[in-house]
């Protein structure tokens, strides 16, 4: 750099036009040289090293009824996990109370659904994607304003049209996230049985006639993921290094293989939660964890 300050200082002794284009030549050159390490970087690599994470599906997914959401959700552990494993994460949470098949596909397939817009763009933009949503399908019935009346004479009928319906409502919503992320990383949760897990003080027998009947019903919802369409997502015909990467997550077999109270399963007048607790999340997040593999750089 010695004989650069001396050619310098030569021409700027001699003045006029000559010094001026070298003056800026010289500046030109010594920015060029400080910023020539930065300049490598290509358009978009910062966005490309932060993974994508967008998380669909209902107040589970939502962390209803935990005190830190961020800590103790499975969703929060997921993005956690994310952070270490590839150094920086950018969480979209779409989790929302009360939720349903129905209106997640509405949200997705409808244009003019206020939400479409946002929930599109961060599934196309998404690395991994987890979902779980169903319970509501079937818990839309045991609201707080429930005609028991009504209940005990069609209950029945309206629990097995729901699963019916889910069954019809999950392949059009695997669809659309197909579609939309072909390269992202999903893991759908499939729906456990609450009543295996009741914390609140009825008898005994009642506790069993509950989980029974409610047995039934998480059966026939949980076929819903295991229709021919639904498989031809999960499991295609033709895959590659870079095919679509799905997984099933049996977070009802884990719950029910479990020796630790994993439910808020409180039941008063009119009134249920039967959603995870902290330990639940806990259980959910290590179902999942192991089972990333993003092509991602850290």
């Amino acid at each position: 750099m010695g004989h650069l300050w001396r050619d310098y200082y030569k021409i700027m002794s001699c003045g006029g036009f000559a010094m001026k284009i070298v003056r800026v030549f010289f500046i030109v050159v010594l920015v060029f040289v400080v910023l020539m390490p930065y300049t490598t970087a290509k358009p978009g690599d910062y966005e490309y090293k932060i993974v994508q994470y967008v998380a669909l599906g209902d107040s589970i997914a939502g962390g209803y009824g935990l005190e830190d959401v961020q800590k103790e959700s499975y969703v929060g552990r997921v993005a956690a996990a994310l952070e270490d494993r590839y150094g920086a994460v950018r969480l979209k949470n779409f989790g929302e109370n009360g939720l349903r098949s129905d209106e997640l596909l509405e949200i997705l397939e409808d244009e003019g659904n206020e939400q479409h817009d946002s929930y599109m763009e961060a599934i196309q933009k998404a690395d991994l994607i987890t979902l779980s949503i169903g319970s509501n399908d079937l818990l839309q019935y045991l609201s707080r304003d429930v005609d028991l009346q009504n209940f005990k004479k069609n209950g029945d009928r309206l629990f097995t049209e729901a699963c019916q319906k889910f069954s019809q409502n999950i392949p059009g919503i695997l669809d659309i996230i197909s579609q939309n992320a072909p390269h992202a990383q999903l893991f759908v949760n499939n729906i456990y049985n609450p009543c295996s897990d009741i914390s609140f003080g009825i008898s005994e027998e009642m506790a069993e006639n509950l989980e029974q009947m409610a047995e039934q019903y998480i059966q026939k919802l949980n076929k819903g993921f295991e229709t021919k369409r639904v498989q031809s997502v999960f499991n295609p015909k033709k895959k590659s290094k870079k095919s679509r990467k799905y997984a099933l997550v049996d977070v009802k077999g884990a719950f029910e293989n479990s020796d630790e109270k994993l439910i808020n399963m409180m039941i008063s007048w009119r009134s249920i939660d039967p959603h995870p607790n902290r330990e639940g999340h806990r259980v959910i997040a290590e179902l999942i964890i192991p089972q990333i593999d993003l092509d991602k750089e850290k």
